[in-house]
């Protein structure tokens, strides 16, 4: 079963368009208590897919769970931003734990505006068990 995650490092999931909108960016801030006019970074967050839509897990487990985010900041999101996206499968470490084993995931999304310009990547860790 890990053989397939392997062979699957270098996936891209299917690309994305976001914008950052006033009535979700309201509903974000309001739920982390950010009362700032700026745009919070992790506010890309809401643009995952979660799960990711990775084919190859589901050869591995029957549940996911969350094991960790990282958001490096490139340039400063805007009320307005056209953002695109796309999943990349980045790598796979199998682990023994108390209840088997499980497969740590690793997948970059980076979000660009149309230009190509860099705003955000993400680094996420996702756990198959």
């Amino acid at each position: 079963m890990i053989e397939e995650l392997r062979e699957a490092v270098g996936w891209t999931g299917p690309e994305r368009e976001d914008v950052v909108e006033r009535r979700h960016l309201e509903f974000y801030r309001h739920a982390i208590g950010d009362t700032s006019e700026d745009v919070p970074p992790t506010f890309t967050a809401c643009f995952l897919d979660e799960p990711p839509s990775l084919p190859a897990a589901a050869s591995y487990g029957s549940g996911w769970l969350n094991g960790g985010d990282r958001f490096e900041y490139h340039a400063p999101l805007r009320e307005g931003d056209v953002l695109v996206s796309r999943p990349r499968f980045t790598g796979v470490v199998e682990k023994n734990g108390k209840a088997g084993p499980m497969a740590l995931l690793t997948f970059e999304t980076e979000f660009r505006r149309p230009d190509g310009e860099l705003v955000v990547r993400h680094v996420g860790t996702r756990i198959r068990k």
